[in-house]
């Protein structure tokens, strides 16, 4: 349940001390919609239980208010607006603002669904910002960010954009139908699970030698958001209008190469499973960490498509084994998505590192190389053999990290996580660079691509 500081509507100039400034002292506008998306819940919902929307929400809901996230996770409100008959609204602001919470109220006063506004900045070219749909899967996502600010983080230290990209609809389907108290326990192992992953690609990208700050990777997606937002709202078709915001994000977020990209989040995708499946592993749990787990699988397996594109086109790969590395990666994508358990995701996964690397010369990686039977697929299956032998010990340490710290903080687990897979890492590299110096300068594209095909979506 969200605390509120009682009779606390900040108005005027007091909202530019809550508030992140944006720009000066002219009002902006946000707009957007209240729908009944993702679900079927009652509104006579029970003190304490995350309200998420579904069947139902855009007709008990008589106003929004939008509001700014302090400490422990009050709620202090800046604006009221009324609902039309469409489910639209319209807040007018004194000011901008970043990380802002609106919520649909009932009647009686109840928040019956939410949604995250991560800015008041619109999208380049327009001049209102247009909020997300408030539906069950925005709610979830606002539900957890409140958690997170409870739990320690601080309000302007989340980057929401990528709390948004790891949670997904049927997440909150999932959590949408537990009990109340068992709702709750969701939400907060949900928020666990985006502080772990959030730590751990900060961490990784320094191992890499990236320098770059939350912040920056926030302010970085801000506008490629908006756009996301605005075509929600609009009605757009979500998987277009998803492919195009990744697609945004990434190249916002120059500081890190595709390949480090696609290291830094296999590592922040296993510290979220890890930190979902401590807590959630049982019980009414289940469903939730089952749809967590696919919601990981499918954001890693985006990361992996443009590190493979990126890895052999900067090696100048031929138009044949481009054109079945794109085969090999969309299918994994197009697998992973349609996934109907986690199973059927780590089922996906296997058959992408064999299709990559492991099955020999028929792989994409063979393919590159030039592999033939003679004599150098023994270099081939020499490499192939120390990526196995350095995974399985990946595998094993993960579960130690899994068995001993997976209810540890974010801090904690980041590190265990980042370490395991440089040890990992500088295993393959050393290992199977020495097995394939017959092929080359070919050899270094060949490595990262076993890499990428043993070393992801480990902890299976």
């Amino acid at each position: 349940m969200r605390m509120r500081r009682a009779g606390e509507v900040i108005l005027g100039a007091v909202v530019g001390l809550w508030l992140v400034a944006c720009g000066g002292e002219d009002k902006v506008m946000v707009q957007g919609h209240v729908t009944n998306g993702a679900g079927e819940q009652s509104q006579a919902l029970t003190d304490g239980a995350p309200a998420l929307g579904g069947d139902g929400t855009a007709e008990a809901t008589t106003m929004v208010r939008i509001s700014r996230v302090v400490a422990a996770g009050d709620l202090t409100t800046l604006k009221e607006a009324e609902v039309a008959a469409d489910g639209s609204y319209t807040l007018e602001l004194d000011d901008a603002g970043q990380r802002l919470i609106i919520e649909a109220v009932n009647a009686s006063g109840a928040t019956v669904g939410s949604a995250l506004l991560d800015s008041t900045k619109p999208a380049s070219g327009q001049a209102v910002r247009t909020a997300p749909p408030i539906t069950s899967e925005s709610s979830l996502e606002a539900e957890v960010y409140v958690q997170m600010v409870r739990d320690g983080e601080r309000p302007d230290g989340v980057d929401t954009v990528d709390l948004r990209a790891r949670l997904n609809a049927e997440q909150a389907t999932a959590v949408r139908g537990q009990r109340p108290e068992t709702a709750a326990e969701s939400v907060e192992a949900l928020g666990a699970a985006v502080s772990a992953a959030q730590a751990t690609r900060l961490k990784a990208y320094a191992r890499a030698g990236v320098v770059v700050t939350q912040g920056q990777l926030f302010n970085a997606s801000l506008n490629a958001a908006a756009k996301l937002d605005a075509t929600l709202d609009a009605g757009g078709a979500a998987a277009p209008a998803y492919d195009a915001f990744f697609a945004e994000v990434r190249e916002a977020t120059s500081e890190a190469s595709d390949v480090q990209d696609q290291q830094a989040e296999r590592q922040a995708s296993v510290a979220y499973r890890i930190a979902v499946e401590a807590r959630l592993s049982s019980g009414a749990g289940i469903a939730v960490a089952d749809a967590s787990v696919r919601s990981a699988a499918a954001l890693e397996a985006r990361a992996a498509e443009a590190a493979v594109k990126a890895l052999l086109q900067g090696s100048s790969a031929p138009t044949p084994v481009l054109t079945q590395a794109d085969t090999t990666t969309r299918t994994l994508r197009t697998n992973v998505s349609g996934a109907r358990s986690a199973s059927d995701a780590v089922t996906a996964w296997e058959a992408f590192g064999a299709q990559l690397a492991t099955s020999g010369s028929a792989s994409v990686m063979g393919a590159q190389l030039g592999v033939t039977t003679g004599g150098n697929q023994l270099a081939l299956d020499s490499a192939i053999n120390v990526g196995a032998q350095a995974g399985a010990t990946l595998e094993a340490t993960l579960g130690r990290v899994l068995d001993q710290s997976g209810k540890a903080s974010a801090t904690m687990l980041s590190e265990a996580v980042v370490s395991a897979f440089t040890t990992y890492d500088a295993a393959v590299r050393s290992g199977a660079a020495a097995t394939l110096t017959t092929f080359g300068t070919k050899a270094t594209t060949g490595v990262e691509l076993l890499i990428i095909a043993e070393g992801s979506f480990r902890l299976r």
